[in-house]
């Protein structure tokens, strides 16, 4: 009962008790301003076109924001399109790569067929002479006596193979060499490579052998025909190098 008395008592106290001022109520100011309200329409213009200013100077930052945001978004786009665009184009050049080697292919076999009826030509050529040599003895030692027309007839037909192998090496090579400048106009050249160094960068050596009439490193002879794409290496030129004497 006694405690119970003693916290009235001290609420009592409290209610009682005048509160402390807040500090900023604490004491008054020694001179106070006159109220000039001239001073105050001026101040408040003064913040109105600072509000202004800083309006337009946010308003300036947003365009420029916005006008760097789409430069960004097209330089954006022009890379896409570019990158789509490269790849368009590597994939153009591969597919012209397989052209261009296919052709070649083309090519290589019509040089075989060129080379292969050149040296029956030149087979025909050399035998020739011999034949019509032992030609004569031959039917007069069987038949008594060689007619001049029979002898004009077997070299006339002679003749016409030479003149049938003959056009058909020309009609192929004339295919050939057109091949070959529809190639130069798009940049496939051949590689020039007998009698040059060796080079590993456009060549590939597939043997060596000695030689007296080149110089060691050089290409003696040139298996595979090897070509340049630009300034590219469409096909490695295969070839032979000559070795060190002894």
């Amino acid at each position: 009962m006694a405690d119970q008395q003693a916290l009235f008592e001290k609420f009592l106290a409290v209610l009682q008790t005048e509160p402390s001022l807040p500090e900023y109520l604490g004491e008054e100011p020694e001179t106070v301003a006159p109220f000039d309200p001239y001073q105050m329409v001026a101040e408040w213009i003064a913040l109105r076109h600072e509000i202004k200013q800083q309006g337009k100077l946010g308003q300036a930052a947003q365009n420029s924001l916005q006008k760097a945001l789409e430069e960004l978004r097209a330089e954006k786009a022009h890379l896409q399109q570019q990158l789509a665009t490269s790849q368009q184009q590597e994939l153009t050049q591969s597919n012209q790569k397989i052209l261009w080697l296919d052709l070649l292919a083309v090519v290589d076999a019509l040089e075989q067929a060129c080379n292969h009826w050149q040296e029956q030509i030149e087979v025909m050529d050399n035998a020739q002479p011999e034949a019509e040599a032992q030609l004569q003895p031959f039917w007069k030692r069987w038949v008594g006596q060689l007619t001049q027309s029979n002898l004009d007839k077997a070299m006339s037909a002679s003749s016409s193979l030479r003149e049938v192998l003959v056009s058909n090496q020309q009609g192929v090579d004339l295919i050939r060499r057109s091949l070959l400048d529809v190639l130069r106009q798009r940049q496939v050249v051949p590689i020039k490579a007998k009698g040059h160094p060796f080079d590993p960068k456009t060549m590939y050596a597939i043997g060596r052998q000695s030689s007296p009439s080149f110089p060691e490193n050089t290409v003696i002879q040139e298996v595979v025909r090897g070509y340049m794409w630009g300034d590219q290496v469409l096909r490695e030129t295969q070839v032979i190098v000559a070795a060190k004497q002894g």
